[in-house]
């Protein structure tokens, strides 16, 4: 058998030259084959010279430049049959060899029954003590091959060049013979150059077939081959050498195959372990919460866009923040289908012409909820604005009069819905209303029980007065974007996120881009979380699956100040499902950070800087060093998942754009009826009419409760608030 090594730089297949210039040797040891060349280590690596070399050659100008190592194992009796000659050589050579003389005739021991008792015991065959040879002699005689040697390869090693000039053939010549001039050491290689048409013949017969005839026997052992065997490693820096991308495991046999299941998340295309690749997946049982780590601009959002549109599709309620907006175009022709548009919500807050419909969200709104929920509404509005504001612990006065406001303002849109005017609630807006107007909150106090009447009769007067500008500041801040006072502005909630987690609608939301983003987020976030915790109040099996995705993780968790740890830590037994997407994992909060990896059922990496790199490798425990995540390809990722309950060691995939998997689904021309569903499922209304209505909202409210308009000195009949 023949095993046949080609280091081949390979050509463009330019059109050929009329005439073409051919430099062909052999190399072949100059000395005894028993007397060994250079033992090769790794670094320098040997391949260095070589790749050098090839890189050199101009496919482009037709150059070509080849080497062809043909080795065959060298059977035991063979080379127990060489060493008996070499020792029989050697004992012609006289006592020099050894050192002393032997004594005997090969009849009587002799040679070969000194060497066989020194290798089995010293004991000659008949068994009389006789002085030995030193081990040391014994080696000089046999050489390399000595029986601790291992394995030994009879070897054909060819070298051809190709050129339109006889120069150039000649010099990628010259550069291959001096990459091998590096294995001299006891013994050298020489090249030999056929001159003859037969020699010429014969070479080019076994160059093209692999015909194994060496011009005289040259045995070589591993050490001697191993450095041109093996693959380029770290220290081959040549430019002409293909990089594997590190050792990453195989892919689990048992990883699941998408194709189209409703209880499979598709991953990316996957190499398993027949060598195909096809769609890897994990199960939707297994996938709780996700972190995905990288570089901008290699395929995270993509990654996430192409599992939330399998998730639509196979029925499932999703949630997407995309703060850029691109996603949702990107998605959109995808999900413009008659069974998906009706379930399809599109918070976009980048829209603010008068005539261009929205969605409202009134996080104050009391619609379809109890008196109990009031602690929820003022829990998550007062924490998303306080963490928006990056308060903390260092402005208790101002937390405590945001959360008496809005439990406030709560309390009577709870009575506006109870008498049916649903039109009459407060917003957002209307909190600086009240903390601002004394002439409004007075009015309106009496409709409230008496300790809450308490605290703005008795304690908010004694505040200092730095503090309420510290609330208001927030409000001002939605105020100066026409989009977000549209969004905000509304009494009624045409979004509303605990409903889309138990009717699966299908949610993208995409702030407007201004430098309110961090508060709209945080209110988002801080509402989702309060939206899965009363999920508590729903039958575990009859909770529907709820799948979140949220893009530039960083920023979102500097403004949401741990509820997103809260999240991963919490909503998992609620049916909530949520995947972060962030370029910087060591820039998220402690608390996140490690919920999140404490959590996650799914880690994923593409390309990275170095630190960020060599923290996610030492979650894989060794299996993935730094350098291959550094080294990953735009679109591939390295990653892990859990698999029937248990973590699975990291794999490779690479990312599958979301026209490419869902071709099927694409259908642009159904955009525009997607648009008008979009209108129908959210009641969207213009921007212009929200705004007209939000500024007589204070005179509706005061109007509702008291009767009376603002500025009018008539009451009237209050009715009272039962507690």
């Amino acid at each position: 058998m023949t095993a046949t090594v080609d280091f081949t730089k390979p050509t463009a297949a330019p059109r050929p030259p009329a005439r073409r210039y051919v430099q062909r040797a052999e190399l072949t040891v100059a000395m005894g084959d028993q007397k060994p060349l250079a033992s090769l280590g790794l670094n320098p690596d040997p391949l260095q010279q070589l790749a050098a070399a090839m890189a050199s050659v101009r496919t482009e100008a037709g150059e070509r430049a080849d080497v062809v190592l043909d080795v065959v194992p060298v059977r035991e009796r063979h080379l127990a049959r060489r060493r008996r000659r070499l020792l029989a050589q050697s004992k012609r050579r006289g006592p020099s060899a050894y050192g002393e003389r032997l004594t005997g005739g090969l009849g009587g021991g002799g040679v070969w029954g000194s060497v066989t008792a020194a290798w089995s015991g010293g004991k000659t065959a008949s068994g009389r003590g006789e002085r030995l040879p030193r081990m040391t002699d014994l080696r000089d005689g046999v050489g390399k091959f000595e029986p601790s040697a291992g394995a030994v390869f009879a070897v054909q090693l060819l070298l051809r060049t190709e050129a339109a000039h006889p120069q150039a053939a000649l010099a990628r010549m010259n550069q291959l013979l001096a990459a091998f001039a590096a294995t001299s050491g006891e013994n050298y290689l020489k090249p030999r150059r056929p001159r003859t048409r037969c020699r010429i013949a014969h070479f080019d017969r076994r160059f093209a077939t692999g015909e194994f005839a060496p011009r005289k026997r040259q045995w070589l052992t591993v050490p001697e081959l191993a450095g041109f065997l093996k693959p380029p490693t770290v220290k081959c820096r040549a430019s002409s050498v293909v990089r594997s991308g590190g050792l990453v495991p195989p892919a689990p046999s048992d990883l699941p195959v998408y194709t189209g299941q409703r209880h499979l998340v598709p991953l990316g295309a996957v190499i398993y372990s027949d060598g195909r690749e096809r769609i890897g997946a994990a199960r939707v049982k297994d996938l709780l919460f996700g972190l995905q780590l990288g570089k901008s601009g290699h395929g995270k959002t993509e990654a996430a866009l192409v599992q939330c549109i399998a998730m639509a599709h196979s029925g499932y309620g999703t949630w997407f923040l995309d703060p850029h907006g691109e996603g949702w175009v990107r998605a959109k022709p995808y999900l413009a289908h008659p069974h998906i548009a009706s379930r399809v919500w599109e918070i976009n807050l980048a829209h603010s012409e008068p005539d261009q419909l929205v969605a409202s969200w009134n996080p104050l709104s009391m619609e379809g909820r109890s008196l109990s929920a009031v602690k929820d509404v003022v829990r998550s509005v007062t924490e998303g604005i306080a963490a928006a504001q990056d308060w903390g612990d260092s402005a208790p006065r101002a937390r405590t009069i945001l959360a008496r406001g809005a439990q406030a303002l709560a309390l009577l849109n709870h009575q506006a819905v109870q008498a049916g005017e649903l039109d009459a609630q407060c917003t957002l807006f209307q909190l600086r209303s009240w903390l601002t107007d004394e002439e409004w909150r007075e009015a309106l106090l009496p409709k409230l029980p008496q300790r809450v009447r308490d605290y703005w009769e008795k304690t908010f007067p004694k505040l200092a007065n730095d503090a309420v500008p510290t609330v208001t500041y927030a409000i001002d801040r939605l105020d100066t974007s026409q989009a977000l006072q549209a969004f905000f502005g509304s009494p009624r909630s045409a979004y509303d996120v605990r409903t889309a987690m138990d009717t699966s609608r299908v949610v993208f939301v995409c702030p407007s881009g201004s430098e309110s983003d961090a508060l709209v987020s945080c209110l988002l976030i801080h509402d989702l979380h309060r939206a899965g915790l009363s999920r508590q109040d729903t039958p575990r099996d009859e909770r529907r699956t709820f799948w979140a995705w949220g893009d530039e993780l960083t920023a979102l968790d500097s403004s949401s100040k741990g509820f997103l740890a809260a999240i991963a830590e919490q909503l998992r037994k609620y049916e909530v499902r949520f995947i972060g997407m962030t370029q910087m994992a060591l820039r998220l909060s402690a608390i996140t950070r490690q919920s999140l990896l404490q959590n996650q059922s799914l880690l994923s990496t593409c390309a990275a800087d170095f630190d960020e790199a060599a923290f996610v490798a030492r979650r894989w425990n060794g299996h993935v060093t730094p350098e291959t995540i550094t080294g990953l390809p735009k679109y591939h990722y390295v990653m892990s998942i859990n698999l029937n309950g248990t973590p699975t060691k990291p794999f490779r995939v690479r990312g599958l754009p979301v026209e490419e998997l869902f071709a099927h689904y694409d259908n642009p021309a159904g955009v525009p009826d997607l648009d008008q569903a979009i209108d129908t499922n959210l009641r969207r209304r213009p921007v212009g009419e929200i705004l007209a209505a939000l500024e007589d909202l204070d005179a509706v409210v005061l109007a509702h409760h008291t009767g009376r308009r603002p500025g009018s000195t008539g009451a009237g009949d209050p009715t009272t608030l039962i507690d």
